[in-house]
């Protein structure tokens, strides 16, 4: 009986040590992880931490574990090392973790057209799992002024390699050429030679002179000479 109850006690003190263990490599990940999120601007993120593999049995570390990330590339697959101080010569504990993030992000609100202005209206918030998703995006600014260079579909997560800055400006299109000094301002009509989004340098012929200036994209119909 003696025996029996002993050996019940060690099993439950070796699972609860490997517990301590995981908990403390978990609470590490785990705070990793959400550190990079809201790096990334991701609004509310959320993480939930599932082990790849059974851990083996770790001794007691009365002083604390040493975690260190080996591999945290792939929220799929991290990679995490645990040390004790306390026992030198004790090789390290090696642990794998598979990692799903979930957060705020902006989808379509409606179809895009590949070109189109995004507006605020386009676009929504909504949770999604972004796990394989670290091109997301959370912020507004991020995404007004852009336009897809795709089509997207109602509901589609906005990534950031899916937009580019929106051409205000078409070629051949008619513009308002602007130019300042000081509290003189004088305007000319003139034709875009060139395409160009918000701050660009594109072409401009004035249709009064004939002559071609380099100039910068001010809004969808103006344009102001480009220093040089």
């Amino acid at each position: 009986m003696l025996a029996s109850m002993l050996a019940v006690t060690i099993g439950d003190v070796g699972a609860a040590v490997t517990r301590g263990l995981v908990d403390s490599v978990n609470e590490f990940a785990e705070r990793l992880v959400l550190e990079q999120a809201q790096r990334q601007g991701w609004l509310e993120p959320q993480l939930r931490l599932t082990p790849t593999a059974k851990p083996s049995s770790a001794p007691p570390c009365p002083s604390g574990w040493q975690i260190e990330a080996l591999d945290t590339r792939y929220l799929s697959r991290l990679r995490f090392s645990a040390h004790c101080p306390d026992r030198a010569a004790a090789p390290q504990q090696v642990l794998l973790l598979r990692g799903q993030l979930s957060a705020e992000v902006l989808v379509a609100a409606q179809a895009l057209r590949p070109g189109q202005l995004i507006t605020e209206s386009d676009v929504l918030l909504e949770r999604r799992d972004i796990t394989n998703a670290p091109e997301a995006l959370s912020q507004f600014d991020a995404v007004l002024g852009q336009s897809p260079r795709t089509s997207l579909r109602p509901g589609q997560l906005l990534l950031r390699r899916q937009l580019q800055a929106a051409l205000l400006i078409k070629r051949g299109q008619k513009v308002s050429i602007v130019a300042r000094n000081g509290g003189i301002e004088v305007q000319a009509a003139g034709e875009a030679l060139d395409a160009g989004a918000l701050g660009a340098q594109i072409r401009v012929r004035n249709l009064a002179s004939g002559r071609i200036i380099s100039a910068r994209v001010l809004d969808e119909a103006q344009v102001e000479p480009a220093l040089r």
